[in-house]
């Protein structure tokens, strides 16, 4: 009898332990510097991603963009956990589909880590890609974004809004070319959308 009550002991200590470190190393997603430390979850512990999730349209003509985003909680990327939007966009300039990912939201073959739409980086100030209305003190996030026709990546900086009543985001958009230096004589590829284009998207969903 005296080793089971023991053993229930240790037990109990083990656990209120293990709930402490637990806690320890859950760190607000909004306080996180970047830096990735094994097995900590960088949590959105006051659900500042949820107001991005959905499908977001931009239309101008025959000129549209729509994003779809999505939350996922506690993805493991190898070393840490996170809570990530993931997301998926379709542009059509003048009519054109110039891109269209958004078939790989529902596709199970392709993982968290391999959406053309990703990211966790809130901020509260407009130092960095900011639209022409930011305003300092209130909420952007962050996303990498993929060209899929390409060798571009980029940015796209979300602002909150509210448009006639409905949800929207404005948003700054920016590529950068990414396969390496440019011989003198070759031609660089355009990307599938402007370098750098801001686009005020209304919710749908």
């Amino acid at each position: 009898m005296k080793i089971t009550i023991t053993l229930f002991l240790t037990i109990i200590a083990a656990s209120i332990i293990n709930s402490i470190n637990c806690q320890e190393l859950t760190i607000p997603l909004f306080n996180w510097d970047g830096d990735e430390s094994d097995n900590v979850y960088y949590k959105d512990m006051d659900a500042q991603l949820n107001d991005f999730e959905g499908t977001w349209l931009y239309t101008n003509g025959n000129t549209s963009l729509k994003l779809v985003l999505q939350k996922i909680t506690m993805h493991f990327n190898g070393r840490c956990y996170q809570d990530i939007i993931i997301g998926e966009y379709q542009y059509i300039e003048n009519g054109v589909e110039k891109v269209n990912t958004l078939q790989d939201l529902a596709n199970p073959n392709v993982s968290v880590d391999d959406h053309y739409i990703d990211g966790n980086d809130l901020h509260d100030n407009c130092g960095l890609h900011p639209t022409s209305d930011c305003i300092e003190g209130e909420l952007r996030l962050f996303l990498g974004i993929v060209d899929p026709n390409n060798p571009y990546i980029g940015v796209v900086s979300l602002h909150k809004r509210i448009i006639n009543n409905t949800p929207a985001l404005n948003a700054y958009i920016g590529f950068e070319y990414s396969d390496g230096a440019i011989e003198e004589d070759e031609i660089k590829p355009e990307p599938s959308m402007p370098y750098g284009g801001e686009y005020l998207l209304i919710k749908q969903d």
